[in-house]
């Protein structure tokens, strides 16, 4: 099994990733966005991307569209920016300190540029708006970061935590 992430699903460009480097993908993301989010937007961005936890939801059925993330238009162009420097702050290892392995750089990095490439050509034609309000209503949304990892906590707790 694997877990594919693509711009829509009329997209033919996407990121093929096994379950194991999807969940090191996710939690580098994760260390990455959870430290340089400002906006309760951001921060819904990477909660949203946290709740993709296998050890909850399923191994191969974490894999998403980029349109379906909550967006909003409102703050689109800022947040579309803030995915891409999260993922910079990736390739720069920003607080991978706080994980108990060493990810395969060369094979992460490559997931993390064709992510650049998919939110780059994002665009505000494939939001979505009643996504964002649904997830919204779903989620009873805190905030709050593990103590552990700095990352901020879904529903599930820490991803980081729960697949350790």
């Amino acid at each position: 099994m694997s877990n594919i992430i693509m711009l829509h699903k009329k997209c033919s460009e996407c990121i093929h990733m096994s379950n194991g480097l999807t969940s090191v993908f996710i939690d580098v993301m994760l260390l990455s966005g959870s430290q340089i989010a400002q906006t309760q937007q951001q921060k819904n961005l990477i909660i949203w991307l946290s709740e993709k936890d296998q050890s909850k939801v399923g191994i191969g059925t974490v894999g998403f569209d980029i349109c379906d993330m909550p967006w909003n238009t409102q703050t689109f162009q800022q947040d579309k920016a803030f995915l891409i420097k999260t993922a910079l702050e990736v390739k720069n290892k920003l607080m991978w300190e706080y994980l108990d392995y060493t990810p395969n750089e060369e094979m992460l990095f490559y997931c993390i540029d064709k992510f650049i490439e998919l939110v780059s050509n994002m665009n505000t034609t494939y939001i979505q708006t009643e996504i964002l309000q649904q997830w919204l209503a779903e989620e009873q949304l805190y905030y709050e970061k593990c103590p552990k990892h700095h990352t901020l906590l879904t529903i599930f707790g820490c991803h980081i935590c729960n697949n350790s």
